[in-house]
């Protein structure tokens, strides 16, 4: 029997991906002078770009019946195997031989190897090795709401003690260990998928969907505002907490979730979806590349950056993924 593909997921996981690289590129273009203008714009869109990638992976995982510690234990097998070679070939290419091997494997997973990024893997083994336990409680909608319940109050109480302290005390903790925020999303995407899409499609209206284009289009207004004069720090992985970014992110969903993908592009979107994590991997390299080849002295350059960054991701990626080992290094 064929197995169906959601394509509104991998739709999903493409926008995500997206939305890392802005939040890489765009920054250096307006940070330092605090200011308002296009990069702002388009790094505050990226916000919703991890949020969405830990509903995607929770509404594929926790929409199955079952979860066993040896499907598990294969998940984190190959995530393992993916930071450690990557990691490898790095330290073999820069030469890092007085740099302790295992150490930088394990730094990658709490943002402290060659691949910063590599702490949303070390986030998710996290996950993993939870849900094997945690899907027997997940029994009904009525736990999922319970749970979510009280990982919302958490994120309240961060969201609430930023304001009153103007600054995120988020600071303090690794974002590998910010694990209040991944399992809120992750248990979001799960307690989706305990519905029919139908029904979803029926119960999400249109005039639900403009609402949330609306917000979505107006959000950066309002994060870079508070950034600005209220947590008095512009990194965006602050903001995952507060309640109007989590409302966002569920509309997200639900409207990609719900949207009538043409078949045409279907093959497209899959193709896309397939090199996304790849992407998310090699961009901050590509990003290198860009600082030295090119540089940012000149007008629209940090524009240029971003779209110079995404467009030679993803051709590397989809070169890496005809070459047999690097296919499944490239391809989680």
């Amino acid at each position: 029997m064929c197995k169906y593909r959601n394509i509104n997921l991998d739709l999903l996981k493409v926008l995500a991906c997206v939305g890392v690289v802005l939040l890489h590129t765009t920054m250096g273009g307006f940070k330092e002078t605090g200011s308002w203008n296009l990069l702002t714009y388009l790094y505050y869109l990226g916000t919703y770009s991890i949020p969405l990638f830990f509903m995607v992976n929770g509404y594929l995982l926790l929409g199955k019946r079952e979860i066993t510690y040896s499907y598990i234990l294969q998940k984190v097998k190959w995530i393992l195997i993916t930071v450690s070679s990557w990691t490898f070939i790095v330290w073999l290419f820069k030469r890092d031989f007085t740099e302790n091997l295992i150490k930088k494997i394990v730094g990658s997973l709490i943002q402290k190897g060659y691949f910063f990024q590599f702490w949303f893997f070390g986030a998710l083994i996290l996950i993993y090795i939870c849900l094997p336990i945690l899907k027997k409680f997940l029994n009904s909608r009525r736990s999922y709401l319970y749970i979510l319940s009280v990982l919302l109050v958490i994120g309240l109480i961060f969201e609430l003690t930023n304001i009153v302290l103007q600054m995120p005390i988020q600071t303090y903790v690794i974002q590998t260990f910010r694990l209040w925020t991944w399992f809120f999303y992750y248990l979001l995407g799960g307690f989706i998928a305990q519905f029919d899409k139908d029904i979803i499609k029926n119960r999400f209206k249109k005039w639900m969907k403009v609402v949330v284009v609306l917000l979505f289009l107006i959000s950066p207004l309002i994060l870079f505002f508070l950034a600005k004069t209220t947590y008095h720090n512009f990194f965006a992985e602050y903001f995952y907490d507060i309640l109007f970014v989590k409302v966002v992110n569920l509309g997200i969903f639900l409207t990609i979730l719900t949207l009538t993908v043409n078949e045409k592009r279907s093959e497209c979107i899959v193709s896309l979806s397939n090199q996304t994590m790849g992407v998310f991997i090699i961009h901050t390299y590509i990003m290198k590349v860009w600082e030295k080849l090119f540089g940012f002295s000149f007008v629209g350059s940090y524009l240029l950056f971003a779209i110079f960054t995404l467009s030679v991701s993803f051709i590397i990626v989809r070169m890496l993924m005809k070459i047999p080992y690097f296919n499944r290094i490239v391809k989680l």
